[in-house]
């Protein structure tokens, strides 16, 4: 129930959660019918997106329409409905169950009487019409298909740490991918995703974070974005308020991340409001259930205490976290290696939609951990190229080759040989070398 959800949830993130209990109580609806609302001048977008939307298999889209918000209600569930003059019909609140309204602009200020009526905004940088085709086509893959296939064991995410992208990122046609984008063989990239880090931008203003996200997807040569907002108690830089928490997560959920970090050291009530509408409206999501135990050394955390943590970050409706991550804080190596036990005993005891776990160690004597966690799951690296390490002891996927390798591990046995680390470090030896990044501190 996209728009009335998003709405529902924004009303029980304010203290109104009558609204939101009163949502939870109907059935559940099917996917309503795709709609799209911009300003005048972006008419001629609106028509272009509608064709892109129709044509994205499996997303259900199978005609295209053209009406006012009021007659969304008589529209096919299979239909693109363009709504071109939203805008002297603001007032109108979208009811109807599955409905995503997205805000189509191309350039210029983000208009408030769309912004209050649309669940969904997407801004359409300047590029080609393929790259702009190719933009939309991620969000509209998110609201209407099922989720691509889950980061698993073996695969890296690249964790951003520029205040603002634009530092490495434009939108011209001369700029290059670096690195941590795209292979130096020019194939496959030799990372999997990308975590947009919203707690360590210059601002969490919504308009600059949602320009963030659009950069990062018109570059990102389609790796699939991670929103993070990490708060202080949990070794990030976003104040430890609930509220404020779940209101940037929206702007994530807004944009149309293909991954979002849900906290579990929120409430339990926040956490299943937010997953049952995030899920419910977003049949692309994927999830990722977390919790760093970092303002404790681990040898202060008991074996139970320790595999709750597993238990408590897949908490929510029935489907509704795909990956399990816990973080502690090691004094010594022998922490990594009961983190990583920990995970292995915890796994076959999580819900059936848990693909896969993270369990990791800050601090230099963590660093094993990283290494060990291939095997299980997602690992959340650094990059030479990039301003620092988002948390103490992270490596870069070279480093932990490096790793795997002196331990006499296998590199990493769910790599292919077009993707082969080993290789990318005969290219990158000079830069990777030298690199020391610098540690923040929790």
């Amino acid at each position: 129930m996209a728009a009335a959800e998003f709405r529902a949830f924004q009303d029980y993130v304010k203290g109104r959660a009558k609204a939101q209990a009163e949502f939870d109580g109907k059935p559940q609806a099917g996917l309503g019918p795709f709609v799209l609302i911009g300003a005048d001048r972006d008419s001629a977008l609106l028509e272009r997106l509608a064709l892109v939307a129709k044509s994205i298999e499996g997303a259900g889209l199978s005609s295209i329409s053209h009406g006012a918000l009021s007659s969304v209600a008589t529209t096919p569930t299979s239909a693109v409905l363009i709504c071109a003059n939203a805008a002297a019909e603001s007032k109108e609140i979208v009811q109807v169950g599955g409905t995503a309204v997205v805000y189509v602009r191309s350039s210029g200020e983000r208009e408030a009487w769309a912004c209050d009526i649309s669940s969904h905004e997407f801004e359409a940088l300047a590029g080609t019409d393929e790259q702009i085709a190719a933009d939309f086509s991620r969000l509209v893959r998110v609201l209407r298909c099922p989720p691509a296939p889950c980061l698993g064991p073996g695969s890296y995410f690249v964790s951003l740490t520029y205040p603002d992208v634009s530092q490495a990122m434009c939108k011209g046609a001369e700029w290059t991918p670096p690195p941590w984008v795209k292979s130096g063989k020019g194939d496959r990239p030799l990372h999997d995703g990308l975590e947009v880090r919203a707690d360590l931008l210059q601002s969490q203003d919504p308009a600059f974070v949602l320009s963030q996200l659009a950069l990062v997807r018109r570059q990102s040569e389609g790796l699939p974005i991670i929103f993070t907002v990490r708060s202080r108690i949990q070794g990030g830089n976003f104040p430890n308020e609930e509220a404020p928490f779940w209101q940037l997560t929206m702007i994530g959920l807004r944009f149309g991340v293909e991954y979002v970090d849900v906290e579990a050291g929120w409430s339990r009530e926040g956490r299943h409001t937010f997953l049952a509408m995030a899920k419910r409206t977003h049949p692309g999501l994927r999830v990722i259930g977390s919790f760093h135990e970092i303002q404790r050394p681990l040898s202060a955390v008991t074996d139970q205490e320790l595999c709750s943590l597993f238990t408590e970050c897949a908490y929510g409706p029935q489907g509704s976290v795909d990956i399990v991550k816990v973080v502690g804080r090691a004094e010594s190596a022998q922490c990594s290696i009961r983190v990583n036990q920990c995970a292995v005993q915890m796994r076959p005891h999580l819900p059936d939609s848990v693909n896969c776990v993270i369990a990791i160690c800050t601090t230099e004597a963590g660093r094993l951990s990283r290494a060990l966690n291939v095997m299980l799951g997602p690992t959340p690296v650094a990059h030479p190229s990039l301003p620092g390490v988002a948390a103490p002891g992270q490596l870069s996927a070279l480093e932990i080759e490096g790793i795997r390798q002196t331990l006499g591990l296998p590199l990493n046995p769910f790599r292919g040989p077009d993707r082969d680390i080993d290789e990318a470090a005969k290219r990158q030896t000079s830069t990777d070398k030298d690199f020391k990044p610098p540690e923040r501190t929790v």
